[in-house]
């Protein structure tokens, strides 16, 4: 049995689009909001989403974290334990602005030795229209399947950009 450790570093990236900045006062008051000015988005990654250890026979498998629960479903590989957990995000902004956020399809993910991964199916448990709170904040999480194919092996690593802007 070969074995390996699979691992997802996340590191995000952000984008955030703003309008031009205006003086309220200066002029008409029916400014529409995508035409008002507004504070920056941020993004803080708070939990990077981990797979956790698993080894395989040379014939490759995936291995699912639920975005919701965090539960991890692995298929043909096995468990060699390891904390999984789904990743979490959180966003700052202007209060109660409605947001987009993007995850890629797929991530290419890479070992030291050059072997790789995909990571696939990047799923978020946000509600169809994402909205920061009454203190500008949104706090989501991120789910997803890494497949390795035949004879992968190592600690995998790779970087999700995470895309955000106002809506």
């Amino acid at each position: 049995m070969m074995g390996f450790r699979i691992v997802f570093t996340i590191l995000a990236f952000l984008w955030s689009a703003t309008a031009a900045a205006q003086c309220r006062l200066c002029g008409p008051r029916d400014v529409p909001d995508t035409e008002r000015s507004s504070l920056p988005l941020s993004i803080d990654i708070e939990t990077a989403l981990d797979v956790g250890r698993a080894a395989g026979t040379g014939s490759g498998g995936s291995i699912t974290i639920d975005e919701r629960s965090g539960a991890r479903r692995l298929q043909g590989l096995s468990d060699l334990g390891g904390f999984a957990m789904k990743g979490s995000v959180r966003i700052s902004g202007e209060p109660f602005r409605r947001v987009r956020i993007f995850l890629p399809p797929n991530v290419r993910l890479m070992a030291p030795d050059g072997s790789s991964a995909q990571a696939v199916n990047l799923r978020t448990d946000l509600p169809p229209d994402p909205a920061l709170d009454a203190t500008g904040t949104l706090v989501f999480s991120f789910g997803g399947q890494l497949v390795v194919g035949e004879n992968a092996a190592g600690e995998f690593r790779g970087r999700i950009p995470i895309t955000v802007d106002y809506q």
